[in-house]
């Protein structure tokens, strides 16, 4: 789906970024270096009618604040968050997602105007995505998908937009028009930017937490040897895990990842595993995990466990000093039998020894 692809890919795109600016503090009060706000809009309706609209609002991964057409409220996920914003922007913000509703609409109506099928449902995206780094703003991006596939595409690095189907032709004029544009900017700036700065200047919106990370090693039947190196619970969801031998990086065998995917309370958890040939059995591997509250990459051995192996010495010796402790139990029945008049041609057996222990 054009969202989740979307999103993969900024979350790659913060990485880089991110790893070069750990542990900075702007001087604007913002805790963290690197910041992204996604605002993301879904509409549902035909050319006459909207089914449903709502729009979720992100904060580094975190949900701030929601809206759907059918309460009309613009709800904040924390209470100090609406405060830090102030009411009079609140009702601003609430008052033009009201109003987006009329342009959503006129987007269906245009969109399927050539189509017969106007009772038809059509499902409209809108993907906002704004950045900072250090307090200044590194880019803008804007892509629309239409039924989950890409219809257009604004980077404003590039400084165009990017026409993916020929539906999308029909409001090129629109979206490339001086007015347009211009509303575009400030909506970026007003909205999304400042927004953004705002919250983070009252508060972060939550505390970095440090990975907890787990190594293990499972070996099939066939003699594949399988690496699984797991992270979790860890904010902002930045991280790099890799894997290394001795000091170099792997770059051979079978590898996969999970990707960051989100926790219930708002942390994040990534997995990587790797298979190994059946020559290699993993001796001497290691997981690498980059994360900023670790301060600096930390690795996390494989570690191997041995079946315990008895030597046969140890067998023997073993054995041979339980032979010895019965020969001298024997020896001190027959003993005490002579002296006592017992016979020493009756044959002393294991049962003779445990009722004489037994006895005393």
């Amino acid at each position: 789906m054009a969202s989740q692809r979307i999103r993969k890919r900024w979350r790659r795109g913060s990485f880089s970024s991110l790893l070069l600016i750990l542990g900075a503090i702007s001087l604007m009060g913002i805790q963290a270096a690197h910041h992204k706000h996604v605002i993301q809009f879904t509409t549902v309706g035909t050319r006459s009618s909207l089914l449903d609209h709502f729009i979720v609002d992100f904060l580094d991964d975190v949900q701030v604040f929601s809206y759907d057409k059918h309460n009309q409220q613009l709800i904040a996920k924390e209470a100090w968050i609406s405060q830090a914003l102030g009411a009079k922007f609140i009702a601003k913000t609430r008052q033009k997602l009201v109003d987006h509703e009329k342009s959503f609409l006129w987007f269906l109506s245009k969109f399927v105007q050539n189509n017969t099928k106007h009772d038809v449902n059509h499902t409209v995206q809108v993907f906002i995505l704004c950045e900072i780094e250090r307090n200044n703003q590194i880019g803008n991006e804007i892509e629309i998908a239409v039924d989950g596939e890409d219809f257009c595409l604004l980077d404003e690095k590039m400084g165009s937009w990017i026409i993916s189907v020929p539906e999308a032709e029909l409001f090129k004029a629109l979206l490339t028009s001086t007015l347009w544009t211009t509303q575009r900017e400030q909506y970026m700036q007003e909205y999304c930017i400042d927004t953004m700065k705002k919250i983070l200047q009252h508060s972060s919106i939550r505390k970095n937490v440090p990975p907890e990370v787990t190594v293990s090693r499972r070996e099939a039947v066939d003699g594949i040897t399988t690496l699984s190196c797991s992270a979790t619970g860890f904010y902002p969801s930045s991280i790099l895990l890799h894997w290394q031998k001795g000091k170099e990086m792997i770059v051979a065998g079978k590898e996969s990842s999970s990707g960051v995917l989100p926790n219930a309370d708002s942390t994040f958890f990534q997995r990587i595993t790797i298979e190994l040939p059946p020559e290699d059995t993993g001796i001497n591997y290691d997981c690498v995990v980059d994360h900023i509250e670790l301060g600096t990459p930390k690795t996390y051995p494989v570690h191997i466990r041995y079946p315990k192996k008895r030597s046969w010495t140890v067998t023997l010796t073993i054995l041979g000093l339980v032979i010895l402790a019965l020969s001298c139990a024997a020896s001190f029945i027959m003993w005490k039998k002579i002296k006592t008049g017992y016979s020493i041609h009756k044959c002393i057996t294991l049962e003779d020894i445990q009722l004489d222990l037994q006895g005393h």
